[in-house]
């Protein structure tokens, strides 16, 4: 860099990681708009899975929820159960993916010592938040139904 300097003295000379931090997802055109459909995708899948995943819970648990409205379990209580549930799935699965996320950008800084990962508080409260609130829609359908069953027809349910 000395010699290219001597060389070319009017020229500014930067090493290359200074050029390779330059890319930023501020600097590439078009990736921000990429990055948010992507966590558009993955809200919406997320949401599925966890709307089949309670749906499921709530078919194998007929028999359960019919002792519980046949010992006087309110409507209130039935919903507040499942989704309770929910949400203590939804917090496990945040601690887990915010865990993760710490693990793969300390693997990936030491892969790319250049690569700038930020991982912030807002970050971690949005994604948690994405996590409880998509949880809790996705599982609101199934505990309305398991609600509305019938005690006489679900303790029949095999």
């Amino acid at each position: 860099m000395d010699e290219v300097r001597q060389l070319l003295p009017r020229y500014e000379v930067r090493p290359l990681k200074d050029f390779i931090s330059l890319m930023t997802s501020s600097n590439l055109p078009g990736l921000g708009a990429f990055i948010n459909v992507m966590i558009g995708i993955a809200v919406v899948i997320g949401f599925l899975v966890i709307f089949l995943s309670m749906y499921t819970t709530v078919i194998e648990r007929t028999r359960e929820i019919g002792v519980l409205k046949s010992l006087g379990a309110s409507k209130g209580y039935i919903v507040r159960i499942i989704l309770s549930e929910t949400t203590l799935l939804c917090l496990a699965g945040a601690v887990c993916g915010i865990g993760l996320s710490f693990l793969m950008r300390t693997v990936f800084i030491r892969l790319f010592p250049a690569l700038s990962i930020l991982i912030t508080v807002n970050w971690i409260l949005r994604a948690s938040a994405i996590a409880i609130i998509g949880g809790l829609f996705g599982a609101s359908y199934p505990a309305w139904l398991a609600s509305r069953k019938d005690p006489v027809e679900a303790l029949a349910y095999e």
